[in-house]
């Protein structure tokens, strides 16, 4: 599954298109929130990792979407130093907004964000 992170970030600058005002964030944020998906979601190898990219007027909407975790949801760490565990840090910096969102009784969790432009 680590392929499928780049293939995310690919997905997203063909999808956005060349000089797209906010590509390099959302494709930032996007690597992001897929390798959270991936290293620490139950999705785990061969799971399924989901993704929704869609723009209106003025901002880009990304929902990623896992299995789940019974592990804590994702957060936000206070050490912007730290080697590892920047991913949301990256997300509440650049996104103009961002949330958690579990669907139901299925177990998967989605994390989204907004890219305003």
């Amino acid at each position: 599954m680590p392929e499928s992170v780049s293939v995310a970030r690919r997905r997203v600058r063909r999808f956005l298109g060349e000089g797209h005002p906010a590509s390099e964030d959302v494709v930032l944020l996007v690597s992001e929130v897929v390798t959270n998906s991936v290293v620490h979601s139950a999705s785990g190898e061969g799971g399924r990792v989901a993704m929704t990219v869609a723009v209106d007027a003025g901002a880009v909407l990304v929902e990623v979407s896992d299995a789940g975790s019974g592990a804590s949801a994702p957060h936000v760490r206070n050490d912007p130093q730290a080697e590892n565990g920047r991913g949301m840090f990256l997300v509440d910096l650049l996104a103009s907004r961002w949330g958690i969102r579990d669907d139901g009784g299925s177990g998967r969790r989605t994390v989204w964000f907004e890219v305003d432009f």
